[in-house]
């Protein structure tokens, strides 16, 4: 096995993102790329003059100090010559020549593995069809991925987390790097019962240009990929782009034909993309395609709501049983029940302040 340091070397040289698959075909490994002089890696024919210039500067003072900095930080290191190094990733033709992980990346071996992805301001109605098809697919035992980013990304990994699955959270900076401080929490427990993924150094800031990058990562790991709210000029339609050229299969969520919220993902099922409306509809297929075993996905019933209540008046148990059904303007609740408004404005209060309810867009209340 080559030493690490050589393919952080490389990987350094040639940038993130670039082609790797006529690399690995010419050279063995990554040293002997490092040994040759100037003149072999041209005659190679693998190399641009740009990139003969960029490998000549590269570091590998640099390559060291960054296997140092893992090591301290407890922070694993995977090449394409490990056994753990993600399998689907050797078939991309720009193929990551290293992974820097905080976790267990070995959650992916074996195992059903379905990327999420989806606008990072999506309405109540998406968070929470998110977390139930991401949870139904860990409880199915897939292994569900996204990009850590908030919104769908956040919901896919909340949802899997919730069910006790696996979820592997794909970064587009390096780790230690102060990104998104209010999902620090969430990085940590995804860690815990997955693992962080980067492909760049640690402490490497993120930019525009790495997300999309780091998106291609994200499909290659997974088998099938399920976009949730994009708009027609989402980045998660870059992610959708790699699947598709990636030769994943591809799902969305139908929405709402006069939003513009939903016109990405309208248009990719009008152009072939499974539609989904709970996790079946990509176990099912997924399943049959690789040849994983599932058994179908059985969510438990809700305990009645009085044994899950704390102490609340008659008329807070009757709206709060309302709006488990779906979120309700005041208005909408005075016209499913026999309280006046001044007594649906209260009970809504007496929730609130219980933390049983809290209100949305539209004023709209929803059931915590």
């Amino acid at each position: 096995m080559t030493d690490k340091k050589y393919w952080i070397w490389l990987s350094a040289a040639l940038g993130q993102g670039a082609r790797t698959d006529e690399l690995l075909s010419a050279y063995t490994n990554p040293e002997e790329v490092f040994n040759d002089d100037r003149r072999a890696r041209m005659i190679s024919g693998v190399f641009t003059k740009a990139k003969l210039d960029r490998l000549e500067s590269a570091s590998i003072t640099d390559a060291e100090n960054t296997v140092r900095i893992c090591e301290k930080n407890g922070w694993k290191i995977y090449t394409p010559d490990d056994d753990d190094y993600p399998a689907r990733l050797r078939s991309l033709r720009d193929m990551p020549l290293v992974l820097f992980v905080s976790g267990d990346i070995t959650c992916l071996k074996d195992r059903l593995a379905v990327g999420v992805v989806g606008t990072r301001n999506p309405s109540y109605e998406s968070v929470k069809i998110t977390k139930r098809i991401a949870g139904d697919l860990a409880l199915a035992d897939a292994a569900v991925i996204s990009g850590g980013a908030l919104g769908i990304d956040s919901a896919a990994h909340e949802g899997a987390l919730e069910s006790g699955g696996f979820t592997v959270c794909v970064l587009g900076c390096g780790l230690g790097t102060g990104y998104l401080n209010s999902n620090e929490k969430l990085r940590g427990e995804i860690a815990k019962h997955g693992a962080v993924v980067t492909e760049y150094p640690p402490f490497s800031p993120a930019s525009r240009q790495t997300f999309p990058i780091r998106n291609r990562i994200i499909s290659g790991m997974s088998h099938g990929v399920l976009v949730v709210e994009a708009g027609e000029k989402s980045g998660s339609l870059i992610t959708a782009n790699c699947a598709t050229e990636q030769g994943r299969d591809l799902f969305a969520v139908p929405g709402n034909i006069l939003s513009s919220s939903y016109t990405g993902t309208n248009k990719l099922i009008k152009d072939g993309a499974g539609a989904v409306t709970d996790a079946q509809d990509i176990i099912r297929p997924l399943t049959q395609i690789y040849g994983f075993s599932s058994s179908r996905v059985q969510r438990e019933e809700k305990k009645p709501v009085k044994a899950s209540l704390p102490a609340v008046s008659p008329d807070a148990l009757a709206v709060y049983k309302l709006l488990q059904k779906q979120p309700m303007h005041p208005d909408e609740i005075c016209a499913e029940c026999n309280l006046t408004p001044a007594k649906v404005l209260s009970a809504l209060m007496e929730l609130e302040i219980s933390g049983l309810a809290e209100q949305t867009e539209g004023k709209k209340y929803i059931p915590v």
